[in-house]
């Protein structure tokens, strides 16, 4: 683990930290230019950005905290440190498309195709952030027997679940940005959200989590729930796309 990279006097530049910001970066970059591409100012995608990193923080925060309650029951103040550790990619995620739908609004911008544009570059971000949970320790799976893909951590062998996490999503990232999806509005952010539902559900199974109902983590329920709303959302517009092209 390397959860400082490096160190000048009292500045510290910190893994976690530091790929995060790449990720943000990079995707924003790209997604600027898809944007302007496709006929929207790309400054939209620069404000809405800004609001959703807060949105996620808070978001990702607030979700982990009531999933692990357990840890600040006696001690509350501790659950609006983020130092302390602890954010879920899932409550980010729920918080930031509330964030994008009162955007959108805002702006009198189309959701679906602001959402169509984020979807591949969040999933870039995303792909490059877990590197930096695996630089940094953290989101680590369950302890496995010394081999070529397990890596030593916390005083074990484990599974490398944020290279999972990483590899995955950059395949996503792959697959939506070299599909044409401009006829169906939409389908790129649901398919999105469908992939990362799948991909997430199989890597519990190898990621450490401290609490399980009836066999299965509060990520997976989570994503199955997901998967189901997504799916039946998915259906109603391909309704809608039939019709059109009729």
């Amino acid at each position: 683990m390397h959860p400082i990279l490096f160190q000048f006097g009292n500045f510290t530049v910190r893994s976690w930290g530091l790929m995060v910001m790449l990720g943000i970066i990079v995707g924003v970059l790209l997604a600027m230019r898809e944007a302007e591409k496709k006929g929207i100012n790309p400054e939209h995608i620069i404000d809405l950005t800004i609001i959703l990193i807060i949105l996620g923080v808070v978001g990702a925060r607030v979700v982990y905290v009531l999933t692990n309650f357990s840890e600040y029951r006696n001690n509350i103040g501790l659950a609006f440190s983020v130092r302390s550790g602890g954010l879920a990619w899932p409550g980010a995620f729920l918080f930031a498309l509330i964030g994008t739908i009162l955007f959108v609004r805002w702006r009198k911008l189309s959701f679906w195709k602001i959402a169509d544009i984020l979807s591949p570059y969040i999933a870039l971000g995303y792909s490059i952030g877990r590197i930096g949970c695996f630089l940094n320790g953290c989101c680590f799976g369950k302890i496995t027997e010394k081999s070529w893909w397990s890596v030593y951590m916390l005083g074990a062998y484990r599974y490398p679940t944020q290279i999972y996490a990483s590899i995955a999503s950059f395949f996503i990232f792959l697959f939506l940005v070299t599909r044409s999806w401009d006829d169906k509005p939409g389908k790129r952010f649901l398919t999105y959200i469908i992939l990362y539902c799948i991909y997430r559900f199989i890597v519990e199974f190898f990621r450490y989590n401290a609490r399980y109902i009836l066999g299965l983590s509060v990520a997976q329920w989570g994503m199955l729930g997901t998967l189901v709303v997504t799916s039946v959302i998915l259906y109603g517009k391909s309704i809608e796309w039939k019709r059109g092209q009729a």
